[in-house]
């Protein structure tokens, strides 16, 4: 099931002291810098397993694992670092990654919730721009729909994309749909609204054509979102919808640093530095965002005819047949 990992980079066979030092450059490739004063005159102190950098200045001490993913940690970083390079190639589960590196199965979930904490952190300041489309997609789809319109494990979620000159996705942005933002299939107005509102950057074109029966986007944005859908199915079957948020951020983070030609290894390492993370009780105690209410009647047509005024107010001049 874990073929396509077989060749990402592993770090278990660096020492903690080479880890250390790949960490130290990661978090300050200009040298070291007081969190708290700025700066630059500092002494190590070397009597822990990890080293701790004392400010000249103000005097704080900080460790190399400090603000970082690993914080609070005593995995060695060589494991968190083959956790990273995992995870940064594609879906890995707990199991595999426990067995992978050598930790308990309770260690390997909490490093992959840590990590894909820190994907989804770095995903929210990036806001769509130029040419914006929107699509509906469907986690946990069921391959026998429901007489309800979904089922009870199913959630939707509005994929939004930043178009190329080719008609392709080139960055996209996942939102799961709270209550309100999708109907029978659909995006309503006011999810579009919303999502225009939170992942669109005011300068972009959006695009909002629907068809006779409502639908938007296309197949592009649609076979991005099947992608990301069929990843956590293969390694992770159903994902309750406590979590679902951070396993779709995970796949949009590898996409769009995938399509920028950054090395997706190379970006995660820097995201696993430079930010903290949630500890176990912060993650279990998520809140559980509610399911769509696609049984109640809703008029459709008069959702189409919003949807049409707002395409006309964003795209002056575009047919919206």
């Amino acid at each position: 099931m874990h073929f396509h990992v077989m060749f990402a980079p592993s770090f278990l066979h660096l020492s903690e002291a080479q880890c250390a030092d790949m960490l130290f450059r990661i978090r300050w490739p200009e040298g070291y810098r007081c969190p708290r004063c700025q700066s630059t005159a500092y002494s190590v102190i070397r009597t822990r397993r990890l080293p701790l950098y004392e400010c000249a200045v103000c005097r704080k001490q900080c460790s190399v694992i400090s603000g970082t993913v690993m914080e609070r940690s005593r995995t060695p970083l060589s494991k968190w670092f083959t956790a990273a390079s995992l995870i940064a190639y594609n879906c890995v589960s707990a199991v595999y990654l426990s067995r992978r590196i050598g930790v308990t199965y309770k260690t390997a979930w909490l490093m992959l919730h840590k990590l894909r904490n820190a994907m989804a952190g770095a995903v929210e300041g990036d806001l769509l721009t130029g040419l914006v489309r929107l699509d509906l997609g469907k986690a946990n789809r069921r391959l026998i729909p429901s007489p309800d319109g979904l089922h009870p494990t199913e959630h939707p979620y509005i994929i939004g994309a930043s178009m190329n000159g080719a008609g392709e996705p080139e960055r996209v942005r996942i939102a799961i749909d709270w209550g309100g933002d999708t109907y029978l299939g659909k995006i309503t107005p006011e999810g579009a609204l919303r999502f225009i509102g939170q992942h669109v950057d005011k300068s972009a074109s959006v695009d909002l054509t629907v068809d006779d029966w409502g639908r938007t986007g296309g197949l592009a944005i649609k076979k991005v979102g099947w992608s990301i859908e069929d990843d956590i199915r293969m390694f992770h079957h159903t994902v309750g919808a406590k979590h679902l948020h951070y396993y779709l951020q995970e796949g949009v983070y590898r996409y769009n640093t995938a399509r920028s030609g950054t090395n997706v290894l190379t970006a995660l390492m820097r995201v696993t530095g430079s930010g903290g993370a949630p500890d176990r009780r912060a993650i279990v105690g998520r809140p559980v965002p509610p399911q769509p209410d696609w049984t109640s009647y809703r008029d459709v047509h008069r959702m189409i005819r919003k949807m049409r005024e707002l395409a006309a107010e964003r795209m002056p001049g575009k047919s919206s047949a």
